[in-house]
């Protein structure tokens, strides 16, 4: 019964959208489709400068919308009519998502679709990769509805993450390109905060000026919570401040120490450029951490699970054993004795952002641009 709603729902579509590319003349215009959020996000406005600098009197608009399955009702129903009308009239589409109007729909020679996808990695699974998983989709629905179908082009944040993100998606590994992301630029550009965070930082937290900051920032487990007691508790407190950033929908993992600062006074992303060391799992903030060359450590005592329910395309213990462990106290001796020297360092942002140079923007700009036949 499911997949034949989803049936008529692709068939209706495709009904509509046939005379929308008729009636509808192409202009030149580019459409920013995501449902990550309902406002669009830093990748998208980072990309609208650099479109609007190398081509001026090209229009750019907007059509964000969380899309989370739950709330997915007769209101996101008008948006992808709205989604529909606006690539009926396009010549440039990027998205950071999965966008059902992009991958159910026929569209016009002229439209050029790239695909950024909201993370520089995926060292979880996701997509085609997940289907018939606890955290994927049907695999029925997941073909009727075409999954990630559509894209000229697919951008990521190195060499080694080619392959996996061709998997998730289902897409020739020739389009996928290791570009990098936009905000991955800014990233690069942020490093001289690094001082004047940490002022901020110890004048917040007077109690811990003159130690080194240890940043934890562990993804989300569905169904139970992170198993991190053991290292919060045994860790040097004398040494380091640790700062503790839960995924923002965990509402599973308790932190009882006091010791370990819960932090919602800065940003992931201030706290990861003010660190001397990030510990990490499965997360893409990774990644954010390795191009900014901080030490990367990998704190994953559950992989099997992890595996078992998500699926994973790096499992560190293998990928990157000098800096991961599955024991508290091993990766407390680590972190405190700053184990992870250049090579690791190296090691971990060449596979994870190897591909950002500090020019994605301009290079994802011009691949959007390009000429269909190039």
């Amino acid at each position: 019964m499911k997949k034949m709603i989803f049936m008529l729902l692709k068939y209706g579509m495709r009904f509509i959208y046939f005379f929308m590319k008729i009636f509808i003349p192409v202009r030149d215009k580019a459409v920013f489709l995501s449902r990550q959020s309902d406002t669009p996000s830093e990748n998208f406005l980072l990309l609208q400068q650099e479109l609007e600098k190398s081509a001026p009197g090209i229009r750019c608009e907007f059509y964000c919308r969380l899309g989370l399955k739950s709330q997915m009702g007769p209101s996101y129903a008008l948006l992808m009519l709205r989604q529909m009308k606006a690539l009926a009239g396009a010549k440039y589409c990027i998205t950071e998502s999965y966008c059902i109007p992009i991958s159910i729909l026929q569209h016009k020679k002229e439209l050029r679709i790239v695909q950024i996808w909201h993370s520089l990695v995926a060292i979880k699974q996701f997509g085609w990769q997940t289907v018939d998983m606890p955290e994927g989709s049907p695999s029925d629905i997941a073909r009727v509805m075409q999954m990630h179908n559509g894209y000229d082009f697919v951008t990521v944040g190195s060499e080694y993450m080619r392959r996996f993100f061709a998997e998730a998606m289902n897409t020739p590994i020739e389009k996928v390109l290791p570009l990098g992301s936009p905000i991955a630029d800014r990233l690069l550009n942020s490093a001289n905060q690094y001082g004047e965070l940490r002022e901020q930082f110890f004048d917040t937290y007077p109690e811990t000026k003159g130690k080194k900051i240890a940043v934890y920032l562990p993804t989300m487990r569905r169904d139970y919570p992170i198993d991190c007691g053991g290292m919060i508790d045994g860790f040097d407190y004398d040494q380091f401040a640790l700062i503790v950033k839960l995924h923002p929908l965990d509402n599973k993992t308790e932190i009882n120490d006091e010791r370990a600062i819960r932090d919602n006074k800065f940003t992931t992303e201030q706290a990861i450029i003010m660190a001397d060391a990030v510990i990490s799992d499965y997360s893409g903030t990774a990644a954010e951490a390795a191009l900014l060359g901080k030490p990367v450590y990998f704190f994953v005592p559950d992989t099997e699970q992890y595996s078992r329910e998500c699926g994973i395309n790096i499992n560190p213990l293998e990928v990157f054993p000098d800096v991961s462990f599955d024991n508290p106290q091993d990766l407390i001796d680590a972190v405190c004795g700053e184990k992870a020297g250049q090579r690791e360092i190296s090691l971990v942002r060449e596979l994870l952002c190897g591909g950002c140079d500090g020019h994605s923007a301009e290079k994802i700009v011009k691949l959007t641009l390009s000429d269909i036949s190039e």
